[in-house]
């Protein structure tokens, strides 16, 4: 039983760390994204989003495993780190609460970086509509849903003959 413990506590140490892995790989893939974005690089945006894709799925996985372990470990108490490692062994105890506060700053570092792109799109895009107010004045008509709610005009196709 104590070798079966400890090989589910190696598997759990190994999983948090390939979560670890995987994070640090979505960060990267994020920070080029956001760099695509803001220099239009669409081909870099296109790459950077099919990675973040895959990542994110490879961590969905991994994060199932978590669960499955934290599970064998402690059924009563899976979804609570410290009752979690007051049943792991001692010298895996550490070493696991480590590589899992880990996996939740760069989950924080992750949202951020999130954040901070969802941002950028939201004030570019907030400026275009003030701008296509501006130049195409017969949209600024109020428009009003099915449900009575104001909508508000998004621009068609529209040609331009610079760079905005």
């Amino acid at each position: 039983m104590k070798e079966e413990s400890q090989s589910v506590t190696q598997r759990l140490y190994q999983t948090l760390l390939s979560q670890n892995e995987v994070l640090s790989e979505i960060i990267s893939q994020q920070q080029l994204l956001h760099a695509g974005v803001k220099l239009k690089n669409w081909e870099q945006v296109e790459r950077a989003v099919a990675a973040v894709n895959a990542l994110s799925e490879r961590f969905s996985q991994l994060e199932n495993e978590r669960t499955a372990l934290f599970t064998l470990v402690c059924p009563e108490h899976a979804s609570d780190i410290y009752e979690v490692s007051r049943n792991l062994p001692s010298a895996f105890k550490r070493p696991v609460m480590e590589a899992f506060h880990q996996v939740r700053q760069k989950l924080a570092v992750s949202k951020i970086e999130n954040d901070v792109l969802n941002e950028y799109i939201r004030i570019t895009r907030e400026f275009l509509q003030g701008v296509f107010d501006c130049v195409l004045p017969q949209r600024r008509n109020t428009l009003y849903s099915a449900s009575g709610a104001v909508v508000r005009a998004r621009p068609e196709s529209v040609v331009l003959n610079t760079v905005i």
